[in-house]
């Protein structure tokens, strides 16, 4: 984003932003390839919904930490309400499991890393970056389910598709509220470090296992 370009930006124009700067990070991980990665190759049931819980479940804890620690009660707001999105979803997935889940607190969520210090910084990361990556990784859990021709799983994760959208609107309409002219660079900056990290795992994850993770398809 041009230093120019700040005067006029707001929650919207950054979302635009952050589209077009990783577009094509986002586009690989929303590929086939993104739920290999994420599980590893285990492409059955229960190992795709602990996937999807463990990463619900550590996003809500770190934006939890950050609520807690916010300075502005905007921030801390729109965090806490993310993070008990989160929260929800995550249930709901876990409801879902066939197995007790034990496995979960053993498992690294994947394509997540939320670091950030600041209120805009961390709500930018926490409601613009991290639902983005949510998103493509719940589409390829719809197409799984699609394809085990488990519709009532793949109406879930559709829902929890519906719920990103809502986590980036209430994210949008809070960096209007917290950014002034000179906050909005920091604030893009940080959502984008959100796929940027998670584009770099995705990437390390195919690698290891011989996979090519440029091609799209």
């Amino acid at each position: 984003m041009l230093a120019a370009e700040a005067a006029c930006m707001d929650g919207a124009a950054l979302l635009d932003g952050v589209h077009a700067e990783m577009e094509t990070e986002l586009d690989r991980l929303g590929s086939e390839k993104s739920l290999l990665a994420a599980t590893e190759a285990r492409l059955e049931p229960d190992p795709v919904l602990v996937t999807a819980a463990a990463t619900l479940q550590t996003a809500r804890d770190r934006l939890t930490d950050w609520a807690a620690e916010a300075t502005d009660e905007t921030a801390a707001e729109t965090l806490q309400t993310t993070a008990d999105t989160l929260e929800a979803a995550a249930g709901t997935v876990l409801a879902e499991l066939e197995g007790d889940g034990d496995e979960i607190a053993a498992l690294e969520a994947p394509f997540l890393s939320l670091e950030a210090t600041g209120d805009i910084e961390r709500v930018a990361a926490g409601t613009i970056g991290l639902p983005l990556v949510l998103d493509r990784l719940f589409l390829q859990v719809v197409s799984f389910f699609v394809n085990e021709a488990e519709n009532a799983r793949a109406d879930l994760f559709r829902d929890l598709r519906s719920d990103t959208d809502e986590i980036l609107a209430a994210g949008t309409d809070a960096l209007d509220a917290l950014c002034a002219d000179d906050d909005w660079k920091r604030a893009e900056a940080s959502a984008v470090a959100v796929v940027e990290a998670a584009y770099d795992d995705y990437a390390e994850r195919l690698d290891a296992m011989g996979f090519d993770p440029k091609p799209i398809c």
